[in-house]
């Protein structure tokens, strides 16, 4: 999960059911709903493709999981070879990567994740750098066999269009138009939180809960409240809570952001797995990092921005394990 995300109730206990109850899944996601400013001010949804095949299909025209949504099995994240970096697309080269390698995805119809967006979202995926690290992910495609040469031309052609030629500010307008168009029909107040329980992972509700880790990353120019916010998320607000959380801060950090990991480090009853990088190594090392740390073979992510809803681990384990 991102440290700027926020769960949702339901998404990180929704998870974990899905491995239990098919031990062929290797990840598993959700959907998110975005907003600006305050999180109840939702704007739009990302809604992605359910099942194995249909995430596969979609994979060939852009990524197919929300990745601050995912919980995955370290073992499968690793037969793929990991993290890597790549340009703003560290994730979507993980996915290609373990379909390729055989790995079975599922996403659930739950919103799992309330995404903090801004009107810099969409003028950051553009630009030449932007592209050229979208044309390289459909190359790479290419190359592997996952698509052929019209699809190919399609796809970049697309993205050309969308990232160099169209202006920061059309591109913005049309991002909201695509989100908003998500969110009609969607169900209100999926992100409104219940009564927690204090429970980690383990019995809950008669029913045994694997244990898990949440994976972080956050960085010097993160905003200190948010981190704050995205942490409580994945930690005092879940109602099943990991046994571990495993955060990476990639750089130097100011003291706010320092002072928010000693205050979770002091108040979790979850170990707090504190691994300083003394320079900036980029997204996917620092995630590849906080992967390899973790003592749990599942594990979520978290971005820092984000808010998870409270059930979400609840509801992934249930689907990850079989348990529901």
């Amino acid at each position: 999960m991102d440290a700027d995300d926020i769960s949702n109730e339901r998404g990180l206990g929704q998870r974990p059911g899905i491995f239990r109850e098919d031990k062929g899944i290797d990840i598993v996601g959700g959907q998110i709903t975005e907003f600006v400013g305050k999180p109840e001010n939702i704007t739009g949804m990302r809604c992605v493709p359910e099942s194995d095949a249909d995430i596969k299909q979609y994979m060939k025209k852009r990524c197919p999981m929300n990745h601050m949504t995912v919980m995955f099995r370290r073992s499968a994240v690793e037969r793929a070879g990991g993290y890597l970096d790549w340009y703003c697309n560290e994730d979507y080269y993980l996915w290609i990567r373990m379909a390729l390698a055989g790995c079975t995805f599922a996403n659930m119809p739950d919103t799992l994740c309330n995404v903090r967006v801004g009107n810099g979202m969409a003028a950051r995926r553009g630009g030449w750098k932007y592209f050229s690290s979208e044309a390289r992910i459909q190359k790479y495609m290419l190359q592997k066999g996952l698509i052929r040469f019209p699809r190919y031309l399609y796809n970049v052609a697309v993205r050309f269009g969308g990232e160099v030629i169209v202006p920061d500010r059309l591109r913005s307008v049309l991002f909201r138009v695509v989100r908003s168009r998500n969110k009609a029909g969607k169900e209100e107040g999926a992100l409104e939180a219940g009564k927690l329980s204090k429970k980690s992972a383990g019995q809950q509700d008669g029913k045994q809960y694997p244990p898990f880790s949440v994976a972080m990353c956050v960085y010097g120019k993160d905003n200190a409240e948010w981190f704050d916010e995205a942490l409580a998320s994945v930690t005092v607000n879940q109602i099943l809570k990991p046994d571990e959380v495993v955060l990476v801060v990639d750089g130097p950090v100011p003291k706010s952001i320092q002072d928010v990991i000693g205050k979770y480090s002091k108040i979790l009853w979850a170990e707090v797995k504190v691994i300083y990088l003394k320079e900036n190594q980029g997204f996917g090392k620092a995630l590849k990092v906080a992967v390899e740390n973790a003592r749990n073979d599942i594990i979520a992510r978290m971005d820092s921005d984000d808010i998870a809803v409270p059930d979400r681990f609840k509801k992934q384990l249930g689907r990850l394990t079989g348990i529901w």
